[in-house]
Formats: C-alpha cells, structure tokens, sequence
C-alpha cells in the first residue's frame, strides 16, 4: 500500500491571505507548527508518513507504539525533500494540514510519486477561486443562505449575522451598534486574527491593529459577541462532489475566543434546557450544513476533512439559538484528532485534549510531572484514564498536545 503523507502547516489561513508561495509566518507561529508537527500522526496509519520541521525523535514513536498506538513513521521534512529516493517513492495522497501556495511551491517536487487519483483531484494544484472559497465571506454567504431558506425561529435575526467592513470608518460605524463585538480577519482560525470591542487599548492602538487587518486582508468581519452557551464543531469530508457526515465534536475557548481544548465525547454535561434543545435541533442543523457545503465550492473545488464551528447562545429574552457556521474550516481540524482519539477510549472514560504553551518551561518538563502525577492506564488497548501526551515531549518544545483521560 502507497503511504500517505501528512504534515502540519496550521499557518495555511495567513498563507492563503498573504498570497505567496514564499509566505514566512512570524517566529511564534513557526514554533508552534514545529513542535507540534507530530499531531497528524493520530489522523494517520501505520502505514502512512508524518513529516516534521523539529526533531525527529524516534524513541516517542517507538514508545507509543509499545503502547498499543499504531502510529505512523516520523520523518524530517528537509531530508526527505533532500533525497532523491523519497522524492520518487510511490505515496498514495498529500494530507497536509490545510492547503495553500506555500504547500504546492514545498511538495512540487515529490507531486510526481502521488497516485493518480490524487493529482487529478481539485486540490493537487492551487486554483483560481481556492483563496475566496477559504475566507470567513463564504461562511458569511452559506449562513446567510441557510437562514432565508429556513424559517425556525432558533437561528440567528439579520442583526446577529457578521457585517463587512472594509474601511476604519465602517467599523466604527458598525462598532457602534452593538454593545459588545468581535472584529475578524478573513483568513485566520483558532481564535487568531481577532480583536475584541470594547478594548480597554487606547483607541490610537485599535486603530493600529485595525489598520494592520485592513492593509494585509482588505476587509474585516464584524460579529455581535453573543452570549455563548456551548461551543461545537461538526466535521464533514468532502470527496468527489460529496459530503459526507462524520460527527461533532465539543471545545472549550478562552474570554477573548482562543482555543483552549476538545472534549473527547458526543454528549457532554449540558443544563437540561440546553441539552434537550440541542438534541431537538441537531439533526436539522446537520442536514442544513450538509446541503450548504453541498452547494458551494467545498464540494467542487476542495476534498478533504470540513470542520464547521457553531455555537448555542442565549439571547436578552434568555431565548436559546444556534448558529450553526460561524466559520468553516477547509482542513483538518483538532475536532477531526478528537473523534479518532474518541475511538482509542474505554467505555466509561471521558478525555480532554489540550493545547500546551509555556515560555518558561518545556513540554518535557510538564509531561514529567503530569505522567507522575496521572499515571495511563490502559485495558484491552483502551486507555482507562491518565496522561497522553500526543506529541514527542521534547525540552526544546514550548509547544505540546496532550491527552487527559477520567473515569466518569
């Protein structure tokens, strides 16, 4: 069987805004995709390849697979687009984390030894129409859409929908409106690329940063900040024109919107008001995003895993609504590792994934005391409860993803 190869370029959005096939992403960004380079590895088989900026660290992937983990090969991204033998070797698809010009311009020369299928497929080359199809403005568009062909009165009003601004004094024109709001780039993901209002920065220093938005995106998007609830993601796989359904998945964000992690369960501990109004609405709001990335460009012009973030939120009445496509993600997402990760859980557990960061220590130095502190326990190759990390903890890393596991 052809391996697959993955890699993990989670700066694909500002890559795909910036336009370049030579597009550097700043040095913290770059950090983060090195250390955390291996995460893939729990998409993949073992029969695949993972290839990474950092170090390759052998002893992690021998350690895992001890385990019970039927892990992947690690390889270093320079020395294999240095050798000659993996740059012809017959591999089956090119799985980087999101597509990009600077991703078509790295694996130009290896394109050759992929199967057919896969080079004659819509993302095999960077295409007119890729970069729009990525930006929030589609998500806008499809919600839109959505909501007039659908008349439940759990969606957001017109008022509740993102407005876009391309100017500073449309945006405070449209910041004015609203009590609390959320300015966005269009091409950025993971709670980067945002500025929250009101900001307790000087307004000289918001209109720096808005400017900065303006002048590298040419537009931004404004949202209400709404009064969250839950948030949520469902992931979908687009392949030949279809979509398929693959299952949602939970997350818990930060008081400015950043990623903080995924719940590895189905059906979270939800108030029983919010419970029963999700479950009464899930279904619809599955068939509703499916038909609408049907109908867009997701289906003609890209395959590949679709993450869609959504939220539930309370409104002033204390009414609950759904929205469901606050944005979309063309690629692969952390909730496309939590429902594999969900597959390697026993019965009974329920598990965190999480993001570590640390500009003092090292994810060696944390994944030490965590293993001591939460030993793994696994039965019948399920893990029972305890520590995970899901990426080689290394001194030399500031960044990690691990995997926490309770017995509920």
């Amino acid at each position: 069987m052809r391996p697959d190869t993955y890699f993990f370029n989670p700066t694909c959005e500002p890559a795909i805004a910036n336009g370049s096939p030579f597009y550097t992403a700043p040095a913290r960004l770059r950090k983060f995709e090195s250390d955390l380079g291996y995460l893939p590895a729990w998409l993949a088989s073992d029969s695949d390849q993972v290839l990474v900026q950092g170090t390759v660290d052998h002893c992690y992937n021998q350690e895992m697979r001890k385990l019970g983990f039927r892990l992947p090969e690690l390889i270093s991204l320079k020395d294999a687009l240095a050798n000659p033998l993996w740059l012809t070797q017959p591999k089956g698809t090119l799985r980087p984390w999101g597509w990009s010009p600077v991703i078509h311009r790295l694996f130009k020369p290896a394109i050759n030894s992929y199967q057919d299928d896969f080079k004659r497929s819509v993302v095999a080359s960077w295409q007119e129409g890729h970069k729009n199809l990525f930006s929030r403005l589609t998500a806008l568009n499809l919600l839109t859409g959505m909501i007039a062909k659908c008349s439940v009165d759990w969606l957001p009003e017109p008022t509740e929908l993102p407005k876009v601004c391309f100017n500073l004094v449309q945006i405070y024109t449209e910041l004015g409106r609203r009590e609390r709001a959320v300015v966005k780039t269009p091409w950025s993901s993971s709670g980067r690329g945002l500025l929250l209002f009101p900001n307790p920065d000087q307004k000289t220093k918001n209109d720096e940063v808005l400017s900065g938005m303006l002048n590298q995106q040419g537009f931004v998007t404004i949202e209400p900040w709404l009064e969250k609830i839950v948030d949520l993601s469902y992931q979908f796989i687009s392949k030949t024109g279809e979509i398929s359904y693959m299952g949602r998945t939970f997350f818990d964000t930060d008081s400015k919107g950043r990623y903080l992690g995924n719940l590895l369960t189905d059906t979270p501990i939800l108030p029983e008001k919010v419970s029963d109004f999700l479950e009464t609405n899930n279904t619809q709001v599955v068939q509703l995003l499916k038909a609408a990335l049907k109908d867009s460009g997701y289906s003609s012009l890209y395959e590949g895993w679709i993450g869609v973030d959504a939220l539930i939120y309370k409104t002033e009445s204390s009414k609950l609504r759904f929205q469901p496509m606050v944005e979309i993600n063309g690629r692969f997402t952390m909730g496309a590792i939590a429902l594999k990760l969900r597959e390697h859980l026993a019965p009974g557990s329920q598990g965190f994934l999480q993001i570590f960061f640390s500009k003092s220590s090292n994810f060696n130095h944390f994944c030490q005391k965590q293993k001591a502190e939460k030993p793994l326990i696994i039965e019948g190759q399920k893990i029972v409860s305890g520590f995970l990390p899901l990426t080689p903890p290394l001194q030399e890393h500031h960044f990690g993803a691990y995997l926490e596991v309770i017995l509920s």
